[in-house]
C-alpha cells in the first residue's frame, strides 16, 4: 500500500503543477490588454505633457526660400539664373516644435533642382527641399516643380558703338569718337548671344566746347537697339574720347565794352560786366580767320553819371560777318564814390608758355581800372601795375582766358576790360614759311 500511496501523491502533485501553470498563463492572457492599455496611456500622457510645454506648429515659413540647381553639365548654361545661381523662390510649409520654429532662418533650408545628365532644352524638374534643424518635417512646397531652360554656352566678339547725345556749343562740331577697346567678347546662352549686334555706350556732348572724355558703361543691344538679357561681357566699361572742334565758319568773340565821357568827379568805376560775355559770329573762312578775338560795343556815355549804368549797346559787327544770334548784350558799369581812381592801358604779360610754342593775344592791350588814395595813385609808376596771362600746361589751341591784375599794396584793381581775352597758342614753325603763308597756301 505504501508504494501505491506514494505513486498517488506524485501524480497529484504533477497535476497540481499543471493546474498552477495554466492558471498563470490564463492570468497573463487576461491582463495583457490591460498592461498594453496602461503603456499606451502612459505614452499619451508623456506626449501630452511634451506638447503642452513645446507644442508642434504647422505653418508656412514667412520667408521665401531661394532655389539653386546642381552643377551644370559641361558647355551648358542655365537661362535666366540670377545672382549666386538662384533660379526661383519657393514657399515651404513645415511641421516642427515651437522651439525649433523660434530659431529657424532661411539659411536652415536647402532648395535645389537636380540637372545632372540633362541636355540642352526645356525641363520641368521637381524642387527638393531639406531643413537642417530637427525635428522638423516638410509638409508642402509651393511650387513643387520648376521649368528650366538649358542652352549651349557660346561667346562672340561684337563692336563697340558710341551714341552721341546732345549738341556742342554753337559753332563747334563733334568728330569721330575714339573708343578703347573697340570690341568686346559676349558670353551667354547661344540664342541670346546671337541676338547681340553691338555694345553701345551713350556720351553726352551737350554744350561742350572741348573734348569729352570718360569711362562709360556698356549696353548689349540687338538690331532694334533693345537690351539683350542673360548675356555678359569680359568688361562692363570702355574709355571714350569725343573730339570737339571749332567750325571754320564760326568763331566766338569776346565783347569789349567801349566807354566815353567822364563820370562825376569823386566817383569811380568798380566793375564792368557783360551778359553774355561773348558772341558767336559766322562768315567766310578767310574773313573769320582775319578777325581779332573781340568785338566792340557802341560807345556808352558816362558824362556826369554818379550811379550804376545799365545799357544795351549795339555791337559793331565787321563787314561780311553776321551774328549767329541777333542779340544785344546787357552791360552794367558799376560806379561808386571813391577817393581816386584811374584807368591804365596795359599790355598783358605771358607766363608759363611751354617750349616750342608762341602765343598771340587779342586784344593786345587791356584797360585796368585801379583805385586807392590820391597821393599813392599820383606816384604810381607804370611798371607797378601789371596784367598777367598764365599759360602753364596749355598746348596749342585757342583759349578764352581771364587776365590776372597785379597791383602794389594799398591799390585795388577794380577790373580789367575786357574781362577775358583770346589767346592763340601755336607751335613755332620749323621752316622759314610763316603762319600767314601756310594759311594762304591752305586757302
Amino acid at each position: 500500500m505504501a508504494p501505491l500511496a506514494a505513486l498517488f501523491d506524485s501524480h497529484f502533485q504533477e497535476r497540481q503543477t499543471v493546474l498552477n501553470g495554466k492558471a498563470f498563463l490564463r492570468w497573463w492572457i487576461t491582463n495583457i490588454p490591460l498592461m498594453f492599455m496602461a503603456l499606451v496611456l502612459a505614452v499619451i500622457a508623456w506626449m501630452v505633457a511634451v506638447e503642452e510645454s513645446d507644442p508642434t506648429v504647422e505653418d508656412v515659413f514667412p520667408q521665401t526660400i531661394p532655389v539653386t540647381c546642381s552643377p551644370l553639365p559641361d558647355s551648358l548654361v542655365l537661362v535666366g539664373s540670377g545672382q549666386d545661381n538662384i533660379i526661383a523662390q519657393v514657399r515651404v510649409t513645415l511641421r516642427a516644435p515651437q522651439s525649433v520654429w523660434d530659431t529657424l532662418t532661411a539659411d536652415d533650408f536647402v532648395a535645389q533642382v537636380d540637372v545632372t545628365g540633362l541636355n540642352a532644352g526645356h525641363h520641368e524638374l521637381p524642387v527638393q527641399v531639406t531643413v537642417k534643424k530637427q525635428p522638423a518635417r516638410i509638409v508642402r512646397i509651393d511650387p513643387t516643380r520648376i521649368t528650366l531652360e538649358l542652352q549651349s554656352e557660346v561667346e562672340r566678339a561684337v563692336p563697340v558703338q558710341v551714341t552721341i547725345q546732345g549738341k556742342p556749343t554753337l559753332g563747334y562740331l563733334t568728330r569721330t569718337p575714339i573708343v578703347t577697346p573697340r570690341e568686346v567678347v559676349v558670353h551667354g546662352p547661344r540664342s541670346y548671344v546671337e541676338q547681340v549686334t553691338s555694345a553701345v555706350v551713350q556720351v553726352s556732348v551737350q554744350d561742350a566746347s572741348t573734348d569729352v572724355e570718360g569711362t562709360y558703361r556698356l549696353r548689349l543691344v540687338d538690331a532694334d537697339k533693345q537690351v539683350v538679357p542673360y548675356v555678359r561681357t569680359t568688361t562692363d566699361e570702355v574709355e571714350v574720347q569725343v573730339p570737339i572742334e571749332l567750325s571754320v565758319y564760326y568763331r566766338p568773340l569776346v565783347i569789349k565794352v567801349v566807354l566815353e565821357g567822364q563820370f562825376a568827379s569823386g566817383y569811380r568805376i568798380t566793375d564792368i560786366s557783360v551778359d553774355p560775355p561773348s558772341v558767336t559770329v559766322f562768315g567766310a573762312p578767310n574773313v573769320i580767320a582775319a578777325l581779332p578775338g573781340y568785338i566792340e560795343t557802341a560807345p556808352i556815355n558816362l558824362d556826369g553819371v554818379q550811379d550804376d549804368v545799365i545799357a544795351r549797346p549795339a555791337l559793331i559787327v565787321p563787314p561780311d560777318v553776321s551774328l549767329v544770334l541777333d542779340e544785344q548784350p546787357v552791360v552794367r558799369v558799376s560806379i561808386d564814390p571813391i577817393l581816386s581812381s584811374l584807368t591804365r592801358v596795359i599790355t598783358p604779360e605771358i607766363q608759363g608758355l611751354g617750349p616750342g610754342l608762341t602765343a598771340t593775344v587779342s586784344p593786345t592791350t587791356v584797360e585796368m581800372i585801379v583805385s586807392g588814395p590820391m597821393p599813392l595813385l599820383d606816384s604810381l609808376q607804370p611798371e607797378a601795375t601789371r596784367v598777367v596771362l598764365n599759360l602753364r600746361d596749355l598746348s596749342a589751341g585757342v583759349y578764352q582766358l581771364e587776365p590776372q591784375a597785379i597791383v602794389p599794396v594799398g591799390v585795388t584793381a577794380q577790373g580789367v576790360n575786357p574781362a577775358t581775352v583770346q589767346v592763340e597758342i601755336t607751335a613755332v614753325p620749323t621752316s622759314t614759311t610763316t603762319l600767314r603763308e601756310k594759311r594762304e597756301e591752305g586757302e
